[in-house]
């Protein structure tokens, strides 16, 4: 693995969640922002073994992103957004689901890109029904931000005619001053190409970028942290957010790391980046900091489970959903209240100080039984 020598361009940290949640936030001299990078969501995915938590890491890694204090300027998905299937209708489900899931950002600014398993088996096409271009460039606070497909081809390349586009994008700016960073979902160079960790024309790709100073490319599809810095170009990848693969090489096949459940979540994250007019920083946040979610139904005449058990000062999330009719959701002992719908999800997020028994109802009246409605939350 290549690290960049530079130290006042590329810095990697680990920062500590409780510190950024409870800070103040300044604002921003002119030029600085940070955006965050999610990566390798695999929406859809299945396996017990690999990652019990499927469905519910993504909404905990969203609570995470809802408490950095100050919030991202926009967030980026590089690609693999959801897992993949022959099935073309479940592709799509899956995809919008997706986005549906990621509505309970607090930053509404979301970027997105495709990874293999959204785009290889139909060259594109469901992606960009549900999210759009798969290749496009977007400008941010002075800083010029290319978003590149090397998915959808099934050359594991960058297309001619993207290529062609690319270039032309370039020509357009500054050498000498212009701020580029690149987000795709493969590495451009060649990381393990016996594992499709590479893009077969990358070098085409990074020659285009050579003649910007200081360009950072930040991709997933790797499912771990790994940088390589060659001439003016630094490459970054990302954790996943589902499962870690091995590093490149290290066994005789490419699979998913299986679940510890001594230490659930590991290898998993997602990464901040701090953007200002001398470079960036990258901020890697560890899954292991994951906010503990409680899933809640509620239907005529009771809440499922009707007791929650949390830890005092812990910080945890319940999310709540109706199998028949509105439902309403009330703890007073804890000052938390949120109606609860049909085919939707409502979140609260609460961090219990005091050990002790609170009882929570429903507050909307739903028929005769409305009154044995009712359930606690004992924290401990």
């Amino acid at each position: 693995m290549n690290r960049s020598k530079s130290a006042s361009v590329v810095s990697l940290v680990l920062i500590a969640l409780a510190g950024l949640i409870n800070a103040v936030p300044a604002a921003s001299p002119e030029g600085e922002f940070t955006f965050v990078q999610l990566s390798d969501i695999h929406w859809g995915f299945s396996g017990p073994t690999v990652n019990p938590d499927a469905r519910g890491t993504l909404a905990k890694t969203i609570a995470l992103i809802n408490g950095l204090n100050p919030q991202p300027d926009f967030i980026v998905c590089t690609g693999d957004l959801t897992h993949t299937t022959d099935d073309r209708a479940e592709r799509r489900r899956r995809m919008v689901e997706l986005r549906e899931q990621l509505k309970a950002l607090k930053v509404k600014d979301i970027r997105f890109l495709p990874g293999e398993h959204d785009a290889a088996l139909d060259t594109g096409a469901t992606y960009r029904e549900v999210f759009g271009p798969t290749h496009y460039a977007f400008d941010h606070q002075g800083v010029h931000f290319i978003v590149l497909d090397n998915v959808s081809s099934p050359l594991s390349s960058v297309d001619s005619a993207q290529l062609r586009w690319l270039v032309d994008d370039l020509s357009r700016l500054d050498k000498a001053k212009a701020r580029v960073v690149v987000l795709t979902h493969r590495p451009l160079f060649d990381l393990y190409p016996d594992w499709d960790w590479w893009t077969q024309n990358g070098a085409k790709v990074t020659a285009a970028l050579a003649p910007f100073k200081n360009v950072p490319v930040f991709y997933g599809h790797i499912h771990q942290n790994n940088d390589h810095a060659a001439g003016t170009v630094t490459e970054h990848a990302a954790r996943g957010l589902m499962y870690p693969l091995p590093a490149p090489g290290s066994l005789p096949k490419k699979a998913p790391m299986p679940w510890d459940s001594t230490q659930p979540y590991r290898g998993l994250g997602f990464r901040q980046v701090k953007v200002s007019p001398t470079g960036y920083v990258l901020a890697e946040y560890a899954a292991t900091e994951l906010t503990p979610v409680v899933s809640v139904t509620a239907k005529k005449f009771e809440f499922t489970p009707s007791q929650i058990t949390l830890k005092a000062g812990a910080p945890a999330i319940v999310e709540l959903t109706s199998m028949d009719r509105q439902h309403g959701f009330n703890c007073p002992g804890l000052g938390v209240r949120t109606d609860v719908n049909p085919g939707l999800i409502s979140r609260v997020r609460l961090t219990p100080k005091k050990p002790g028994t609170y009882p929570f109802h429903c507050d909307i009246f739903c028929g005769e039984g409305h009154g044995d409605m009712v359930g606690n939350i004992i924290v401990k």
